[in-house]
């Protein structure tokens, strides 16, 4: 289990990028959407992300533990799932997806009010996951608000 642990919450050694892993794991689950996940039907994707935050929360709890300090850099399981969450229920183009790639890094790094206050206070898997959660939810409103004022949809 330690193999698979570390495997999964790298998302598969992404996270071993010698500069900015979460941009990297970012970069990955933006490959992903590209290629495949955009053609995802609601039900399907909402069942995907669910196990992979559950995984996520599992795998890197015992990552910390393997790896010896809280939220390691080199876990990126949660940027893979926060960028899908931001990504859900968008039409597709290039541009949002690129769109949602650059506004999730932001919020992930800025940490805006919730984000820091769950990424200092909640340990553990669930404190590396839902911190991701939230900035994905901000990026989504975020791209939601862009289309409604600029494109008017």
């Amino acid at each position: 289990m330690d193999f698979l642990s570390i495997l999964f919450s790298t998302f598969f050694y992404v996270g071993y990028v010698p500069y900015a892993p979460g941009t990297g794991g970012t970069f990955a689950a933006f490959i992903l959407y590209l290629a495949f996940f955009h053609n995802l039907k609601p039900l399907s994707y909402i069942i995907f992300c669910v196990i992979l935050f559950i995984s996520g929360v599992y795998f890197s709890s015992r990552a910390e533990k393997l790896l010896g300090a809280g939220d390691p850099p080199q876990v990126v399981i949660d940027e893979v799932l926060g960028y899908f969450v931001a990504m859900f229920g968008l039409s597709f183009t290039i541009e949002r997806a690129v769109l949602g790639f650059l506004a999730f890094r932001i919020f992930d790094i800025l940490k805006p009010f919730p984000i820091r206050y769950m990424d200092k206070n909640i340990k553990g898997g669930v404190g590396i996951m839902l911190d991701d959660i939230a900035a994905a939810i901000y990026t989504a409103f975020f791209i939601r608000f862009l289309m409604i004022v600029i494109a008017g949809l």
